[in-house]
């Protein structure tokens, strides 16, 4: 099966992307355009926008919208995100002509009810609220704003209580005709497709997408000082842990090299090295794992872990201890080679799965990563060297860089003695 799937570019500036898969009897759908948090010009409302383009069009209303996509095997949905809003779903080939034209008439015609906005402000309203009493989204806050300072990484793509409260329906529909265009816009298949159904069905339906939204300029975070910020939650048994600092973007020549020390350290098995000592070995943890977040213009790396509380010290201390020996003991040839069996087995598996295969064909083309990027990556993996991996967790896994934010039943006196370094 080759790997590399056909693209073409609309007249209205839609790349659409599609990859065969016969066997497999759906067709699955991502993609996105430029019209996310980093377009707004008022807090929160990129969001708010986002979650009613199924709230009604000009020509259905909400109940008519689902009504007509559970009518044709077919699931959609949207989602906002900081750079763009992301679409996705999937259906059976002979109702794809239709889904995409809902999918179209959502993007371009949302009609904000009155009734659907009041609703949807109440539902955003009620999650910022439950996550306010969460630990672990607590402190992943904490840590967020601290790598991103006033930079829209770093701030909730929902805005704070006080935006949702006082954001209008005039708002929305000034957002959307604003950023809510062609430009652009990403549109990816795999599945059931061939070129017949893209160019001749599916290419006309998006042909009719008009807007004036463009691809926003993002700016570049600034520099990043590390901190150390405790949120008291008297009132929970839980204690969770933030750790992290600024990285690198998708793009970047070293992320391989990071990604699979970031495997290693805190993801394979029973979460690598991290998760083996701190929650297999000496049960200080519930949880624990680290992350790569690489993103357009910048990444972050970082470590989530949910502790007692009687144990915080001794989990912070453990997580010096693992990051030092990530340093001092470098990755074995054995961790080694068991990453690279994982990363490329696991791309394999995933691959024969549609949405799985559309979400990397949407990422290669989102980040530029070339349509031959699935059939280098093996080798890409295979090449890594355990010095180029080594040198990229010295540069990027800094202890002494890190920001540290815990949330949980902890007192602001004991920030000082939770320092990392």
């Amino acid at each position: 099966m080759s790997l590399q799937p056909q693209r073409i570019v609309l007249d209205n500036g839609i790349a659409v992307l599609y990859h065969p898969m016969p066997a497999n009897p759906f067709v699955a759908f991502h993609g996105c355009l430029w019209a996310g948090t980093a377009s707004e010009d008022k807090r929160g409302v990129a969001e708010f926008t986002a979650r009613l383009l199924l709230g009604g069009t000009k020509t259905r209303k909400s109940s008519k919208l689902a009504e007509d996509i559970e009518r044709l095997g077919a699931t959609l949905e949207f989602r906002n995100a900081e750079e763009a809003v992301h679409f996705g779903g999937k259906c059976p080939r002979e109702s794809a002509p239709k889904v995409f034209g809902i999918m179209v008439d959502c993007l371009f015609n949302p009609s904000f009810p009155q009734s659907e906005v009041e609703k949807e402000r109440g539902e955003i309203l009620d999650e910022i609220k439950m996550d306010m009493d969460d630990t672990a989204r607590r402190a992943a806050k904490e840590l967020m704003a601290s790598l991103y300072p006033n930079h829209l990484y770093g701030k909730d793509p929902r805005g704070e209580v006080t935006d949702v409260k006082r954001i209008r329906r005039s708002d929305l529909v000034s957002h959307h005709k604003a950023s809510y265009g062609p430009k652009g816009m990403i549109v990816v298949m795999s599945g059931d497709v061939d070129r017949e159904l893209v160019e001749k069905k599916i290419s006309p339906v998006l042909s009719k997408f008009e807007g004036e939204g463009e691809r926003p300029k993002l700016p570049v975070p600034a520099p990043a000082k590390k901190v150390t910020k405790t949120v008291p939650m008297p009132h929970k048994s839980q204690a969770d842990i933030a750790v992290g600092l600024r990285a690198i973007p998708r793009n970047h020549k070293d992320f391989h090299a990071l990604n699979m020390a970031n495997l290693l350290f805190g993801r394979i098995g029973m979460y690598g090295r991290l998760g083996k000592n701190l929650r297999d070995t000496q049960g200080l943890a519930y949880y624990s794992f680290s992350t790569l977040d690489p993103r357009l213009v910048a990444g972050h790396w970082a470590i989530a872990m949910g502790v007692n509380p009687e144990n915080l010290q001794k989990a912070v201390d453990g997580i010096r201890f693992e990051m030092d020996r990530l340093h001092k003991e470098p990755l074995t040839d054995q961790e080694i080679s068991d990453g690279k069996d994982n990363q490329i087995g696991s791309l394999k598996v995933s691959l024969e799965r549609n949405a799985e295969m559309a979400g990397e064909l949407f990422r290669m083309e989102y980040f530029g990563l070339g349509l031959d990027y699935l059939k280098r990556f093996p080798e890409m993996i295979r090449s890594l060297t355990a010095e180029q991996i080594h040198e990229a967790a010295e540069k990027y896994i800094r202890i002494e860089d890190c920001s540290l934010a815990v949330a949980g039943p902890v007192g602001r006196d004991q920030e000082k003695k939770l320092q990392l370094s």
